[in-house]
């Protein structure tokens, strides 16, 4: 799930019914209002652009609205038959795919009046989903840490399972400067690196033991999280974002609940060993609706604010460098109420409860056993 997009000068943001296009420092302005009071099923739940740049996806909870780049003229629309949680353009941007809560993916076929084809399903609410870019694979992760990678087109045939975190699995890409392996992002606070081809774990970093304070942090998100009854171990990764450095490295940005910084990892492979170091942290007054690498560049959008920051990333020697180069202030001519913009990413309902019923069975027996016979 995201609202905020980026391709080669376009910039894509959405906040509530609303999405704001810029294009080279002009911009277009899409409104998705209803005639009652909005309702969070008429919300933008994510947006994508296509690999070929041409197409933007926007995703409602049941509705799939396609608008070719940049002119924004609507180009399809697909009703979805259940709650929806993510979409992607397949690699010949011809396609789309799409995850709902119940744990299906469909794909449709664009400027085809397609109703939709199953082409696989979990047991479980799927979070994001990608194709590889052989064309190969379908790769889905889920609430309940499982990692799948299905053949395409006959996805039926379960390749293998990437199995190793211990909460939910949001975010998954592939790894920009070696992309036979699949990076992903977990409730657990662990980024993962894998061969997606075997299922084998290769790297491990552990973002809890990067942020400062942490057991303040984690006191307090366990805290919040015990009114749920849920047991916490770490805190969650929030976001997550992931572009190529050079032909050995990549990097990653991301979000951690409750922390007000922004880690940066720069994440090295030589002869299949991976290495990582955390290289800066960038600090926020307000905690991040979405951030997002294109290239070189990382864009951070401040939803209270309604802005962008774009920094940019520069390279001298072995250092590396993340500066500010311009502030883009979104939404400025249009009133949105504060009363419709809601919480992207609830990150706490992905938590799974934990609920003891043997405790309850034993009360009710031992009063049933000293029950006297009558």
């Amino acid at each position: 799930m995201s609202l905020l997009a980026v391709s080669d000068g376009i910039i894509a943001v959405s906040k509530a019914q609303y999405i704001e296009l810029y294009n080279d420092s002009k911009h277009a302005f899409l409104e998705f209002k209803s005639d009652s009071k909005p309702q969070e099923e008429d919300f933008v739940v994510d947006i994508n652009i296509s690999l070929d740049k041409k197409l933007l996806g926007v995703l409602f909870s049941k509705k799939i609205i396609i608008y070719d780049l940049p002119n924004l003229n609507q180009v399809e629309t697909f009703i979805l038959p259940r709650s929806t949680s993510k979409i992607r353009f397949d690699i010949s941007s011809k396609k789309i795919l799409v995850a709902d809560k119940t744990g299906d993916v469909l794909l449709f076929e664009i400027l085809k009046e397609d109703k939709g084809t199953k082409i696989l399903g979990h047991l479980s609410l799927l979070l994001n989903i990608l194709q590889t870019n052989d064309g190969k694979y379908i790769i889905t992760s889920d609430r309940d840490e499982k990692i799948r990678v299905s053949c395409f087109p006959n996805a039926y045939n379960i390749q293998t399972f990437c199995l190793g975190h211990k909460e939910f699995v949001m975010h998954i890409e592939l790894l920009p400067h070696a992309t036979e392996y699949l990076t992903s992002a977990s409730g657990d606070g662990n980024i993962k690196i894998w061969d997606y081809t075997n299922g084998k774990l290769h790297h491990t970093i552990d973002t809890y033991m990067d942020i400062k304070n942490n057991n303040d942090l984690k006191h307090k998100f366990s805290q919040l999280m015990d009114e749920e009854g849920i047991v916490i171990n770490s805190l969650p990764i929030v976001d997550y974002t992931i572009t190529q450095l050079n032909k050995f490295s990549s990097l990653i940005a991301l979000t951690v609940h409750s922390y007000m910084k922004i880690l940066v990892y720069n994440l090295k492979s030589v002869n299949k060993e991976f290495t990582h170091n955390l290289i800066l942290e960038l600090p926020f007054k307000y905690f991040p609706v979405s951030i997002k690498f294109h290239n070189l560049s990382l864009f951070v959008y401040d939803g209270i604010n309604s802005k962008i920051f774009e920094y940019k990333v520069t390279t001298e020697s072995e250092n590396i460098f993340i500066n500010l180069i311009r502030e883009l202030q979104v939404f400025e001519n249009q009133e949105i109420e504060s009363d419709i913009i809601y919480e992207h990413n609830p990150i706490k309902l992905l938590f799974k409860r934990k609920f003891d019923n043997v405790q309850e069975y034993k009360e009710r027996k031992k009063m049933r056993l000293e029950k006297p016979v009558s």
